[in-house]
């Protein structure tokens, strides 16, 4: 998935929504920002050891993530989403409750 950028599709820091990932996983947190041209010389104090060409949203967790054979990720962690497996992006949810 590509951002579809300059057709009325924009997502601004601050906004909180769920990106629905391949294998049935979801996160929601805060959007931060999105990263895309990354160069040696580029001010950006993130750094990302990956190939050329990916494209990643950073994303403050506002739901704890657990799925099994995945890390547990508590609040606030900060992750990359690469956008190649993001399925579609909606407008935040409220975080489910373990039933256990």
């Amino acid at each position: 998935m590509k951002f579809p950028k300059g057709h009325d599709f924009d997502l601004i820091g601050g906004l909180v929504i769920t990106v629905f990932l391949e294998d049935n996983l979801s996160l929601t947190g805060t959007f931060l920002a999105e990263i895309e041209d990354r160069h040696h010389d580029d001010p950006t104090p993130i750094h990302v050891n990956v190939e050329e060409e990916a494209e990643f949203i950073l994303l403050q967790l506002t739901c704890p993530f657990c799925a099994p054979g995945l890390p547990f990720l508590p609040v606030n962690t900060i992750v990359a989403v690469n956008v190649e497996q993001i399925l579609f992006i909606s407008p935040g949810q409220e975080c489910v409750k373990d039933a256990g």
